[in-house]
């Protein structure tokens, strides 16, 4: 099996804070915000032993995906700059199969400031990550044997979706995506109602995804919400655990309680664990639990720092 992830190329920094740092930065504890490159670069500058490591939500599904024994392969977009060659050289350690195009805006970056209760302040300079060509995209990428994964964010573009969706269809291939933001959902509401709609063989989105879509709530509207879609739809609901529904019928699938270390990517986790089992045929149960031990186990590291073989000893466990 093979996922073939598209998404924005960023380079993560994720670091554990103080209370009041990221307030005395001027930027409110627990929001979302972005800015430029020149701006984040003094910050990433100052923090504490960040780990840092190629990132972006399809980097990580593909990172996981490849770290559970299967191939993976990422396409998006860096900068020709000193970040961009960290990305592409963290990427083929990781042993995922790289296409990427070079621009010349500066490589994106992310950064998450972690407070010790465990709020995260996220400071994002997209960089050159939202300017990737879909045309530019080489045709080995679209292979009829493998599943596109594709990261929302991209929706910054809608064109950039509908091209990279389009030759994934022409070339026979499955599309798996991840709505990737509460935000850009509520922005590109009717872009996202097509493309599940039409086009997506699995959906991924947490609650707050899935109200700006449905505009209700999960168990209000699960179902109805499915009725107008192509394929199997699946909710996060992080400590809850995770839900989805395929041909009306409705599964859930509870979480152990644990001590979250750094929630980054749990999100992108959970979908490679996911897409681990439904590619190998597994019924959506077993996916669903596949999806919870994986996110469980990289919730409790910093960065997404999964030890492969420890991942997929945890992940041999699930029936």
């Amino acid at each position: 099996m093979r996922l073939a992830c598209v998404g924005n190329a960023l380079y993560d920094t994720v670091a554990f804070v103080e209370t009041d740092f990221a307030s005395r930065l001027g930027f409110h504890v627990g929001s979302t915000v972005h800015i430029g490159p020149e701006e984040l670069a003094p910050i990433i500058a100052t923090l504490p032993s960040a780990a840092r490591s190629a990132g972006g939500g399809a980097v990580n599904t593909a990172r996981v995906f490849a770290s559970l024994g299967h191939r993976a392969s990422f396409a998006g977009m860096t900068g020709r700059d000193a970040i961009g060659s960290l990305f592409r050289s963290d990427i083929a350690a990781s042993g995922i199969e790289a296409f990427l195009q070079e621009g010349n805006a500066p490589t994106g970056e992310f950064c998450a400031m972690i407070a010790p209760d465990g709020e995260r302040t996220i400071l994002v300079a997209p960089g050159a990550a939202i300017h990737l060509d879909p045309e530019a995209i080489p045709r080995a990428f679209f292979r009829p044997e493998s599943t596109l994964y594709v990261d929302g964010f991209l929706a910054a573009h809608p064109e950039t979706i509908t091209a990279i969706v389009s030759r994934a269809k022409a070339a026979g291939m499955r599309i798996a995506l991840d709505i990737a933001g509460f935000r850009i959902a509520t922005k590109h509401r009717d872009f996202f109602l097509d493309l599940v709609r039409t086009s997506c063989s699995w959906i991924f989105m947490n609650e707050d995804e899935f109200i700006a879509l449905a505009e209700a709530g999960v168990d209000e509207a699960l179902q109805r919400f499915s009725v107008a879609t192509s394929g199997v739809v699946v909710v996060k609901r992080a400590e809850t655990g995770a839900v989805c529904v395929s041909d009306g019928s409705v599964l859930e699938s509870a979480v152990r309680p644990i001590r979250a270390t750094d929630t980054t990517g749990a999100g992108d986790a959970f979908a490679a664990g996911f897409m681990s089992a439904a590619l190998s045929g597994a019924p959506l149960a077993r996916c669903l639990r596949l999806g919870n031990r994986v996110a469980e186990q990289a919730i409790q590291v910093p960065g997404l720092a999964l030890d492969g073989v420890k991942l997929r000893r945890a992940a041999s466990t699930v029936l």
